[in-house]
This record gives structure tokens, sequence and C-alpha cells, in this order.
């Protein structure tokens, strides 16, 4: 059952009701985190509270819980939700003002919202998961210059993601000054001259909690990692491009421009970090 937490009140998600007078909801004035559930056991639960703590603090919203408060609230969201795999959205904003305007109300407290939604498409089971390559195109990245905090403001997202899907592809990858950013809500890496690669964290990307993550299999493996900046020529010379994401974990990509990437199949390097990524999951 989706359910949801609201200002400390559990409910059915369709029944959960915010003002409008929220900041969240007139200015996207909020940050939020999605972590993966996988057989009731939350992944990465402390880089993600970690990653909430920076954005809030970033936005000058004084998070309303512990972390030790934030943990117990999304156990027992999993426990209520009842979700063998599932998906916890954590959401904050900066709360109800008696009118709208661009100055922070200094007597208002936070809105927290939390759900939890089913996501039969996470599975421990490797062999169960179909794997179609992304086909992808470039695209300017002209987002604001703050993408590290995981705000809910998401229209510039959105714009690139639909526009994407009305040129008949999955996603876009971002270039800034030439240099590759990142996807419209992935990290992205490429395989070229036999090291890993990835762009390395700045204000202009998210610090994604998986990126970091395969970053680490890939250095226990055998590969070599290079944290650099990409240059988008190097897309298309790269033998395999992937991207990374809370709900779609490690995920290759087939075609970029219209161009294959390799042979446009899932690489040798895909496979065995997905592979490694798979194992660490039944760890848990």
């Amino acid at each position: 059952m989706a359910i949801a937490y609201l200002n400390g009140v559990w409910q059915a998600l369709h029944e959960a009701k915010i003002s409008v007078l929220d900041r969240g909801f007139m200015f996207g004035d909020g940050v939020y985190e999605v972590i993966p559930v996988y057989d009731n056991k939350v992944f990465l639960l402390n880089e993600h509270l970690k990653r909430l703590s920076t954005s809030l603090s970033e936005i000058k919203i004084a998070s309303p819980m512990s972390v030790e408060q934030w943990a117990a609230l999304v156990l027992q969201a999993v426990e209520k939700g009842g979700e063998t795999n599932a998906m916890v959205y954590i959401q904050v904003t900066r709360g109800v003002a008696e009118k709208r305007g661009h100055l922070w109300p200094q007597d208002i407290s936070p809105t927290v919202l939390l759900t939890v939604n089913a996501a039969p498409g996470l599975t421990r089971l490797y062999s169960t998961i179909a794997i179609v390559p992304y086909s992808m195109v470039t695209m300017d990245d002209f987002r604001w210059k703050n993408g590290h905090i995981k705000t809910t403001s998401l229209l510039a997202a959105g714009l690139i993601k639909n526009e994407a899907a009305a040129l008949g592809v999955d996603d876009a990858i971002l270039i800034r000054n030439g240099l590759v950013t990142e996807s419209s809500s992935s990290n992205v890496f490429v395989v070229i001259g036999g090291a890993f690669v990835t762009p390395p964290k700045s204000r202009l990307i998210l610090h994604g909690i998986t990126r970091d993550h395969v970053l680490m299999l890939a250095r226990k493996s055998s590969l070599v990692v290079e944290e650099r900046d990409i240059e988008e020529a190097e897309l298309f010379s790269a033998s395999e491009v992937m991207v990374t994401s809370s709900g779609r974990e490690l995920w290759p990509v087939g075609s970029i421009d219209g161009k294959k990437v390799g042979d446009g199949a899932p690489g040798v390097v895909w496979k065995e970090l997905d592979k490694s990524f798979q194992a660490y999951k039944e760890t848990l």
C-alpha cells in the first residue's frame, strides 16, 4: 500500500494534503531524497541521510530531525509500507507561509513528507532483469549552477527529459562548455583508453549516492578509475557509456545522437560492475 507520513501523521498517500501556501508548492523551496529498499532492507541509508542534511544546509533550512530520528522514521516507513521492494521518498520544504513572498518567513516550521511506493522493478534476482541499453542524445546543460543540491525544483530536468522523449530517445547527456556534466537525473560514466571515467564532483552535478557506490566497486576491481573532466567528443570514442541513479542502479547506454556506443550492447565493464552491484545487494 502506498503510504505517507506528513508532519507527524501516517495516512494513505492519496489522502495526504498540504496548504497551497506551502513554499514547496509556491516556489519549489525544498529538497528531497529517494532511497531504494531491497527485500525490506534500506540501501545506503546513512549516505542518503547525509546528503539530505547537506541539501537542507545549502538552502538554509534547519533539519527538523536528527540523523537518528530520520533513520528511525525511514525504517518505520518500510515496516508500515509492507513492500518487499520499494522507493522511500523524503521531501522537506521550508513550510507554510501566511502570504506569498520571496523573503523567507522566520516563524514557520518545515513541512516533512515521507512516502513509500512499491517498486517491483527493483529486484535482487540479477537474471530476471531485462537489460535494454538506453538511447540518448546530447543537449546543452542550461540548468542553474547548484546541481549538487537535490532540490524539488525540477522544471529544468523535466524539460530535458520531455524533449528527449519527443525525439524518441530515453534521456539526454548534458554538455556545459564542451564538457559532460550528467543526465537529467543520473550521473554519467564512460570507458575510454582502458579507464573507467566520470566527471569529478562539483556544484554542477548531483553528488550521486549510487555514483559513489559504483566508484567504490570499480576501485575494488582491476579497473583504472578516473574522476576527471570528460570532453563531449569522448562520448563518441568511448567503448562503453553508462549512467547511475537510485532508480536504475547502473544502466548501459547503447547509442548517443544516433551513433552506437561500442556495438550497442551492454559492455564488459558494465557487466562486471553490475554483477558486483547485484552481489553487494545480497549482503544487505
